[in-house]
Formats: C-alpha cells, structure tokens, sequence
C-alpha cells in the first residue's frame, strides 16, 4: 500500500484478492486524528484484473494523479 499526503488527508491505494475472485484495486481517503473520516473508493475499470500485483499498479496509478482532497475526503479527479 502506498499512499500520500494532498490537502491534509492521507490517500492510500491498496489492492485485495481471495481466491479465485479477481483482484480489486481501491483508494482510501483518511484525515489524521480523525478515525471516522475515512473514505473507501473501488477502481473500476472495464479490464479484469487477474493479478493482485495488476490491481495494485492501477490504484497506485489512481493516487498518483490525483490533484486536491475536499473537505469530506474525496479526491480529484479519480481516474484511472
């Protein structure tokens, strides 16, 4: 999980898969001090993502461009 600090939230990506499910890829907003204000975000996208480690580039990818953080913990823009 990488993450980065935009507009005094942390922004995490992660990536998670059980079996044969297919990876998912997800961002996750968190301000520090403030346990209830995280926010989870799930990368959709119109590929399958087979591999955990492919499901991890693309949330990387997705924090990465991120630009700003609003004050309820949503990021801009989330593209993939």
């Amino acid at each position: 999980m990488s993450a980065r600090e935009i507009d005094g939230w942390t922004v995490y990506s992660g990536a998670f898969q059980s079996g044969e499910i297919p990876a998912i890829a997800d961002i996750t907003t968190q301000k520090e001090g403030e346990p209830d204000s995280g926010r989870f975000y799930r990368v959709i996208t119109d590929q399958t993502f087979m591999q955990l480690s492919d499901a991890k580039t693309a949330a990387d990818a997705v924090v990465d461009r991120i630009e700003s953080v609003d004050a309820n913990g949503v990021p801009y823009p989330l593209t993939y």
